[in-house]
């Protein structure tokens, strides 16, 4: 099992989340780097949400986040349990794909979430049959298909 580290989010991360947010692989699935760094701002300081930057060795290479299912409007967790999380994250530095880093740093952050909530889940586009697997591989099961507040069509996924 590799040390993966979470450390906060901070000001001083931005330059490399807009970095990240603009490099392909991560464009296609977060594709408004402006918006996502903006919000990304604007949710910093708040209580509502944990973004953390994942590193190994002292080298950042992706970003996660969680927040609690009902705490901002997203009708595709409306039917998961009180107190479910959910996360989303990306690899940022594609020197890091197709290691297996995605799964283990999931898997090591899944751990300590489960330790304080019920249940935590992820809604990736039912295209990104890549993110599913890694999913499927980290312990999510399929939960159901349903549509975002956009109308995108996304595989609601747990781990319970």
């Amino acid at each position: 099992m590799r040390n993966y580290t979470f450390r906060h989010l901070t000001e001083a991360d931005l330059p490399l989340m807009r970095r990240w947010l603009q490099t392909a692989h991560v464009k296609v699935w977060w594709p408004d780097a402006d918006k996502q760094i903006a919000l990304m701002e604007r949710d910093m300081d708040s209580a509502a949400i944990d973004m953390r930057v994942v590193s190994l060795i002292d080298h950042p290479f992706a970003y996660i986040h969680d927040h609690d299912a009902r705490a901002f409007e997203m009708p595709q967790y409306a039917d998961l349990p009180f107190g479910a999380r959910v996360m989303a994250t990306f690899v940022g530095d594609s020197d890091f794909m197709g290691q297996g880093h995605s799964v283990g740093y999931i898997e090591a952050y899944i751990r300590s979430l489960r330790l304080k909530y019920p249940m935590v889940a992820v809604a990736p586009g039912t295209t990104d049959t890549r993110t599913i697997t890694i999913y499927k591989q980290a312990g999510f099961m399929n939960r159901r298909l349903t549509t975002t507040a956009e109308g995108r069509l996304v595989q609601v996924m747990t781990h319970l």
